[in-house]
């Protein structure tokens, strides 16, 4: 009772927190009363905004990589973030752990041997390879060093760059609305920040919701294939309920060190694993893939990017690449609040080293790595991995390649506890922001936030998760990912902008 008592005299900014919460609760009491109408719902929004915004989210995600390098090589490059004077909070290790943790959650683990086989096994109908063939094989991987370099960081790092920039050299408030100002002016940022902090509260839920399917679906999927007499029925809500506890207390218990130290752990078993996994599987396959990734990416990456000719509104491109933009935008807004927050001290060509080009290399090693390995199989015993796919679904995929590896009783569980810890890892940052942002009380210097905001935010999240894999499966995870991206599509386009006028005009809008 006093827990209750103490939530209902919490601050809360209700117009921020309350339309998101009843939509979504809505949306959540619609699925379990009416599952039929909830998911035709869902389709009908989903195909509405793949047939009007599937432009959109391409060229906006490809202006963001443009950003990312004019002003890497512009003066704005040199601007110390927090002034001359400032100090880093993290060395650059934990720096680097901290922002590859937060932003890959489960998304390397699970899609990096399932994406390269679906390409290979259905390449696109605009490129004419035949399914299985080298040329699908190559074309698989240059399509994943697309959806996992450079584009998808840069969509993070814009936001985290702008946010930085605001609140640490330009003065302004600790909100989403602060990098727009050179945009909207800082007369009328005020006025919108309640509304773009509800819209990114909404997409973010959405976003965490398709992270966590993913994540569901492969530890399921693991914890299955270890021991085959589990029900899958009976493991989905299982797992949903110990991933969502465990990254409600971690954001509960403290985001500074407690981040740091999840963070650090997560990324030695990314490094440890891969080699590993480069030593003792098909190395030549992996190193060959790397190499033929890197041609596809560089012969199809305008025409993939900006969808010319046959590309646009594709089935292919909308199933893949605007749900991959949309994912990632899903995230970003206010996982740009953390990575901005502890970007302090940086310069801001050092900001986008470790916040794109470092990270986008190190998701492209680790995609040929186990990408490559997928092929290299896939190619000698492609019936197995094609009934794979249709008959146990994507998140079997890694475990038979572990198993044609050897060593399964180890690899197996070992990356289903990474599964877990990743995506606690890069959930509880957000679980904090969604809370601060949800409060009128939202301080700079620490994430000042209500348990009961954290839990309540944490728990639709899960339930919304689960209500998608269990009803649509990956399809639901698209379907969430394109909801939740449409409106933070629309605000990281204005970031972007608003970046590109404070390059040119940097002491303008900057006061150090």
């Amino acid at each position: 009772m006093k827990k209750l008592t103490s939530f209902l005299h919490t601050p809360i900014r209700k117009n921020v927190f309350w339309p998101p919460f009843l939509l979504i609760l809505a949306a959540v009491g619609t699925s379990l009363i009416s599952a039929d109408f909830f998911e035709s719902s869902m389709k009908s929004i989903n195909n509405f905004i793949l047939d009007h915004f599937s432009l959109f989210f391409s060229y906006s995600s490809f202006a963001m990589v443009l950003t990312c390098i004019l002003v890497g090589c512009s003066p704005l490059g040199n601007v110390r973030i927090g002034g001359k004077a400032a100090k880093p909070k993290f060395n650059r290790i934990s720096w680097f752990s901290i922002v590859l943790c937060t932003t890959v959650a489960v998304g390397i683990l699970f899609w990096g041997s399932a994406e390269p086989l679906f390409h290979f096994l259905r390449p696109p109908s605009f490129t004419a390879y035949t399914s299985g063939s080298e040329a699908a094989a190559q074309f698989s991987m240059g399509a994943i060093f697309l959806h996992w370099g450079l584009t998808p960081y840069a969509i993070y790092a814009i936001p985290s760059l702008g946010i930085a920039l605001a609140i640490y050299n330009a003065n302004l408030t600790f909100s989403l609305s602060s990098p727009l100002a050179p945009l909207i002016g800082k007369n009328s940022r005020p006025k919108l920040a309640a509304l773009i902090d509800m819209v990114c509260l909404f997409a973010l839920v959405a976003g965490m919701s398709a992270s966590l399917g993913a994540g569901i679906l492969s530890i399921s999927g693991g914890i299955a294939d270890q021991w085959g007499t589990l029900d899958r029925g009976f493991l989905l809500p299982l797992v949903t309920f110990a991933i969502i506890c465990s990254f409600i207390l971690s954001a509960s218990s403290g985001i500074d060190r407690g981040i740091k130290n999840l963070s650090q752990i997560n990324f030695l078993f990314f490094v440890l694993f891969s080699i590993i996994i480069l030593f003792i599987g098909p190395s030549t396959a992996m190193v060959d893939a790397a190499f033929e990734g890197a041609k596809s990416y560089i012969k199809n990456v305008l025409p993939l990017s900006l969808q010319w000719d046959d590309v646009r509104n594709s089935e292919w491109s909308q199933s893949w690449s605007v749900f991959n933009w949309a994912n990632w935008m899903a995230w970003a807004p206010i996982t740009a609040l953390f990575l901005g927050k502890i970007a302090y001290g940086r310069t801001v060509r050092e900001f986008l080293l470790f916040n794109w080009l470092l990270p986008a290399i190190f998701c492209l090693c680790w995609m040929s790595i186990f990408g490559g390995s997928t092929l290299f199989y896939a190619s000698q015993d492609t019936d197995l991995f094609k009934n794979l796919l249709e008959t146990s679904g994507p998140e079997s995929i890694i475990y038979q390649v572990f198993g044609e590896i050897g060593f399964t009783n180890i690899l197996r569980p070992a990356f289903v506890m990474a599964m877990f810890i990743s995506y606690v890892t890069a959930a509880d940052s957000s679980t904090e922001a969604m809370a601060s942002l949800s409060m009128k009380k939202f301080s700079l210097e620490k994430f000042d936030s209500d348990t009961n905001l954290k839990v309540i935010w944490g728990t639709l999240v899960g339930l919304l998760a689960w209500i998608m894999i269990t009803f649509a499966g990956i399809d639901g995870i698209k379907m969430l990912s394109n909801l939740g991206g449409l409106p933070a599509l629309l605000l990281l386009t204005g970031i972007t902008i608003s970046l590109n006028k404070m390059m040119w005009h940097p002491k303008k809008y900057l006061n150090r």
